[in-house]
């Protein structure tokens, strides 16, 4: 899968695939990594054998990673978002998709209840991180697809919003 990433005032574009359980090509290099969720938003990553922590924290346009004393600001343009057309559909009904494969760990809304622009939606597990998907409007939850426990794939419709 590949992401556009804003890194501070930047942009760049990296690739992101998975080879197996630990090792994936990221921008075509090949890397060893190892991820552990050590609390909510806390990871210890091993990468090529060295080891970093990182604290992420959400914020309205993006993240904050934290990583020793330096904080990195970073937005990802979700490339499943952009193919759906959910961005320019804010006036009308918009699918809530899984942005990669992986597992449906919790679903934050019940079906005909009214959400927030902003508000959590649902959370995917993916790679060992947890990704939780926001309302891009304010409106009612007309379906929701999957279940907690599901295996999804890239693309596939989690949630609608009207």
């Amino acid at each position: 899968m590949k992401f556009e990433a804003h890194v501070g005032s930047g942009k760049t574009s990296i690739s992101v695939e998975r080879i197996d359980e630990k090792k994936f090509r990221l921008g075509g290099v090949e890397r060893q990594v190892e991820i552990q969720v050590l609390d909510p938003g806390v990871y210890s990553l091993i990468v090529d054998g060295h080891s970093y922590e990182a604290a992420v924290r959400e914020e309205k346009k993006g993240f904050v990673v934290e990583i020793g004393a330096h904080a990195i600001p970073v937005r990802l343009d979700d490339p499943t978002q952009a193919r759906s057309g959910a961005k320019e559909a804010v006036d009308g009904e918009v699918v809530i998709e899984s942005p990669m494969p992986g597992r449906v760990i919790a679903i934050k809304v019940e079906l005909g209840a009214t959400v927030q622009e902003g508000e959590g939606i649902v959370v995917v597990e993916a790679m060992k991180m947890e990704n939780e998907l926001h309302s891009p409007k304010n409106g009612k939850i007309k379906k929701i697809t999957v279940k907690v426990g599901d295996a999804v794939e890239a693309g596939q419709e989690l949630v609608v919003i009207e």
